[in-house]
């Protein structure tokens, strides 16, 4: 999830400040964006194999796409005025972006974090249902495959609270962020 975060996020901040990046990347991103993650799964058995390098480019490939379109649509309502501003502060593009766009996005790309958290963890599952012999997922099949469904129901269980935990944690990190950016400003 990290990896398609990081990588969305880079990439929305770049096409949210340069309109021309924006319309050349227009079609590949309405493109490969409707690509579901989990069509990847034979593709990526044919280039990584079964393991965790499969399940990883599937999350990474599944949260890359709303980081990206969160944080692009981000960007592109930051007050222009701002944008005025860092050109009369002379500020290079660098400096630019961690100091007017990334403070002024933060509320939105932890709402993309939010989603790409979800999506993360249901190509995963999803991974290792279909493909990866190890996991949760697999864990469950196997249950389901054994006919024990106290134990397959243990497991949807877990991957649920599993869920619910990153969630709480993921309202910790937005409840500091936003202590800490209030003791900013």
């Amino acid at each position: 999830m990290a990896i398609g975060t990081l990588l969305g996020v880079s990439t929305g901040v770049c096409l949210g400040m340069w309109r021309r990046g924006r319309r050349a990347a227009f079609l590949s991103v309405e493109v490969f964006r409707a690509i579901p993650a989990i069509a990847l799964i034979p593709l990526s058995m044919l280039l990584l194999g079964f393991g965790m390098g499969m399940e990883i480019s599937i999350a990474a490939f599944a949260t890359f796409w709303p980081s990206l379109i969160f944080t692009t649509a981000a960007v592109l309502q930051i007050d222009h005025q701002l944008f005025e501003l860092s050109a009369l502060l002379r500020l290079g593009p660098l400096q630019r972006c961690l100091k007017i766009i990334l403070p002024a996005i933060v509320p939105r790309l932890l709402l993309a974090m939010r989603f790409a958290i979800g999506m993360a963890l249901i190509a995963s599952v999803t991974v290792e249902i279909v493909a990866n012999p190890f996991g949760m997922g697999f864990a469950m099949m196997f249950a389901q495959q054994s006919l024990n469904p106290s134990l397959m129901q243990a497991w949807l269980l877990w991957i649920g609270l599993l869920g619910y935990a990153i969630h709480l944690a993921t309202i910790r990190l937005e409840t500091a962020l936003a202590r800490r950016m209030g003791a900013i400003i």
